[in-house]
């Protein structure tokens, strides 16, 4: 069911498998602020739904925002999330090797600097991080 969407991101949840799907937008066409707004509000419903999965699919996202404003928008949204009760979160990568390994500083960052109570696993296919989500309980 879908329980959000705003133009930039849909909210899709699956109340069986308790799974989050979040597409995450193409940077490029949107402001950080309504990029932030978008990322809270998946905060907002892990919390409101008491979600314990949630699969990020970045497989069609385009980020083009320079990386100071990318590192603060991520690390705002890992330390809103790790508030919550999430356990589990699946990311689907970009097929752009420069913004995987953008991707991946800013999440060693994350793990640097929060203490992440939340099993985190990065795939290359949507199937594959969808499979990986309902095999945890």
């Amino acid at each position: 069911m879908i329980i959000s969407q705003n133009g930039l991101i849909t909210l899709e949840y699956d109340p069986a498998t308790d799974i989050l799907s979040v597409s995450l937008p193409d940077i490029r066409k949107f402001t950080v602020s309504e990029v932030e707004r978008s990322l809270a509000m998946v905060v907002e419903a892990v919390l409101s739904y008491d979600i314990k999965k949630i699969l990020l699919d970045s497989s069609k996202s385009i980020v083009e925002v320079d990386d100071a404003e990318y590192r603060v928008v991520i690390m705002k949204f890992s330390g809103d999330l790790m508030k919550t009760r999430l356990k589990y979160l699946a990311r689907v990568g970009s097929p752009i090797a420069a913004q995987e390994k953008r991707a991946s500083e800013v999440a060693q960052e994350v793990t640097r600097t929060q203490t992440l109570p939340v099993e985190f696993q990065n795939f290359m296919d949507r199937v594959e991080a969808h499979s990986w989500l309902v095999a945890k309980h």
